[in-house]
């Protein structure tokens, strides 16, 4: 994989000597703040074009990028690693199976044009200059798994994998003052509602399975993949075909996943999605006599009793359980130390180079991508988008969906058998069942519902200048909290794009930062497709959740995992714990942070003086903490965002994390 970037002049004068300086201006931010291997780049008096390597597959020592073919009238660079070499190295003839995988582009490009994206199944983004049109082509894999971001004005087109190269360039860019709405409004834990939007104006990402072209300084978007355009090339008929089918692309997905020369390590709790993706990768790199380094994050306090008995807040027991099946996997617990979030917010803003909602998460994922890096680890492989993926399948979902397709007779069947399964009064789960879905009925019946943004200690005036479900409209954010989710609506969800892109930032600027490729077999272009095209009941068949996985991979896990239905792992918690007991140290910096003129616009003070004063108990501070978060996150954003475009000012990140 690499770091790319690039910038086209549309001035006809030799820029040669600012164009020189602007490239090792940003060389030089990409070697200070990224584990890279080694660089290369090149100028010319309108252009230039840059590559950082870094060396994950035995390929990719041999890598030239950027690359220029003079003849044919285009340079390349492109940051890439492809799961389909063997089908490109016999397509195109090419006999050396050493070559690596930014050659294998090259060649493609110049056996299909652009449309050469169609035939790259991978990770992969990639600029191409082509110097007789005088077109700029910017391309993402069909999962945007690796991000690019592109800037336009009337200087020129920049484009770079990180975000402050871009500042560099063009140090007149402001914060984009919409994304900063979008990011304190939005349900949930995603940060953006727009998908090609940055919290910086006139910088944007490129979509999932899109390709821009750039002539005559236009841009126009061309879209080449989604789930829904792809072929379904399953021609199973019953739910074990299906099974069957499923768990061979699973074990061919999870193939792909781990090709490197280097160590392989999986963040792995006991869930259904991370846990089956540790399983495949053991069972495979056994047989090579290989290790599988695992890293799973476990409390560092006690939490308090959780009301609902099957809520797991340690997963070690049932992790353990999992160990005992495969001698190869090399496990290791993780708590930071017991750290808070608070302390390392600065470090993972200068990382994600946005403001992001995962604060809990971050800081315990930092940890284990830094150890995986010390442990000469390449590549880790996690289960992130399981639950759209592999163990879709939640039970109300797939039952409201029977019941609104008016298939009653398969409706009672599945409600039967999970309500005896769980021992639950099927007259009262039916009961229940009514209620609860008339209700969505009636809710899905109306136009898109009033939105009112969840956060407390919002502003009044923050929805000035804001008109917030025409964004969300144009976003495609579905503001139908709380109601189960029928066939329709999942498909939609699977093309909303934002999901992606903001997956893809985490990925790429992990990737770069420690050193390490994230791989998801369950975000893989081809398990995307197939789920797409199952029949949606299949997901939860014959009423057991999560079917698909269960069903096939049965084997893989303890049956104390595989048939608990009840069972939810809760991630990070004791995150209000550890800010509960350094209250007397955070309060005063929470304080400062959000009765900051940066925040002003945003929070309100009073509202926000009045939660930090509170007796710091998880009753009385639990609840909103994660909104108090939300406005230190931002804050820590927009210091950074003061400084991140002058190099000179920027840290060491490698020797800080």
């Amino acid at each position: 994989m690499s770091a790319i970037w690039g910038h086209i002049s549309f001035s006809t004068n030799d820029n040669s000597a600012e164009l020189d300086k602007l490239n090792k201006d940003i060389l030089s931010h990409y070697s200070t703040n990224c584990v890279i291997d080694r660089f290369h780049s090149i100028t010319t008096p309108h252009f230039f074009f840059g590559c950082g390597i870094q060396h994950f597959t035995a390929e990719s020592p041999n890598e030239v990028l950027p690359y220029h073919n003079e003849i044919k009238g285009y340079y390349l660079t492109c940051d890439c690693v492809l799961d389909n070499r063997e089908e490109l190295l016999e397509t195109l003839s090419i006999n050396d199976a050493a070559a690596p995988d930014g050659t294998l582009v090259a060649l493609s490009y110049e056996r299909w044009g652009i449309e050469c994206v169609k035939h790259l199944r991978g990770l992969f983004s990639i600029a191409i200059y082509d110097t007789n049109s005088n077109t700029l082509y910017l391309a993402t894999d069909p999962v945007a798994a690796r991000c690019l971001y592109y800037n336009m004005n009337d200087n020129g087109i920049s484009f770079s994998t990180l975000l402050t190269p871009l500042r560099i360039i063009d140090n007149s860019i402001k914060i984009n003052d919409l994304y900063i709405k979008d990011y304190l409004t939005a349900p949930g834990l995603m940060p953006n509602v727009i998908s090609t939007a940055t919290p910086y104006e006139d910088i944007y990402l490129i979509n999932p399975g899109t390709y821009l072209s750039v002539t005559d300084g236009k841009i126009n978007e061309h879209s080449y993949w989604k789930p829904d355009m792809s072929e379904n090339v399953c021609n199973c008929k019953t739910p074990d075909e299906y099974s069957k089918y499923f768990r061979e692309l699973y074990e061919q997905c999870v193939e792909d996943a781990i090709r490197t020369d280097g160590e392989i390590a999986i963040a792995m709790s006991s869930g259904l999605d991370s846990a089956t993706v540790g399983a495949i990768a053991a069972t495979k790199l056994q047989k090579n006599n290989k290790n599988l380094h695992s890293y799973t994050y476990v409390p560092y306090e006690d939490t308090p009793p959780d009301k609902n008995h099957n809520n797991v807040h340690n997963e070690t027991e049932d992790v353990k359980k999992i160990l005992t099946m495969y001698p190869n996997i090399v496990p290791k617990f993780l708590n930071n130390n017991g750290k808070n979030c608070c302390i390392d917010l600065p470090k993972s803003i200068r990382v994600m180079e946005i403001p992001y909602k995962a604060y809990a998460n971050f800081p315990n994922l930092m940890e284990i991508y830094q150890n995986a890096h010390n442990s000469s680890c390449k590549v880790v492989l996690c289960g992130q988008m399981g639950n759209l993926s592999v163990s879709n399948g939640y039970i109300d979902n797939i039952l409201y969906d029977l019941y609104d397709s008016k298939h009653y007779i398969t409706f009672l069947k599945y409600l039967n058998k999970y309500s005896k399964t769980v021992k639950e009064s099927r007259k009262a789960a039916l009961k229940g069942c009514l209620n609860y879905f008339r209700h969505a009925s009636k809710e899905y019946k109306r136009p898109q519902p009033e939105y009112t943004p969840t956060n407390p200690f919002l502003s009044d005036s923050i929805l000035d200048n804001y008109n917030l479900q025409e964004r969300y409209a144009f976003g495609k954010v579905p503001l139908l909290a709380y109601l189960p989710t029928p066939s329709r609506l999942y498909h939609k969800y699977m093309n909303a794009p934002a999901q992606y892109t903001y997956l893809g930032t985490l990925d790429t600027k992990v990737s770069l930062a420690f050193g390490i490729l994230l791989r998801d077999p369950t975000k893989d272009m081809r398990m995307l497709s197939f789920c797409y095209h199952l029949p949606y009941k299949l997901f939860a068949y014959n009423g057991t959740p999560r079917w698909l996985v269960r069903s096939s991979c049965k084997d893989l896990l303890p049956q104390s995992l595989i048939n608990n239905w009840m069972r939810y792992g809760v991630q990070n918690s004791d995150c209000e714990t550890r800010l509960i007991r350094d209250w007397d140290t955070i309060a005063p910096t929470l304080k400062k942070e959000l009765l900051s003129d940066e925040l002003a616009a945003y929070y309100d003070a009073d509202k926000v003086k009045e939660f930090l004063d509170r007796e710091p108990t998880l009753e009385n501070i639990g609840k909103d903490i994660l909104y108090i978060m939300f406005g230190s996150v931002l804050y820590n954003f927009i210091e950074h965002s003061k400084s991140a475009h002058t190099v000179t000012n920027e840290t060491n990140k490698n020797e800080n994390i």
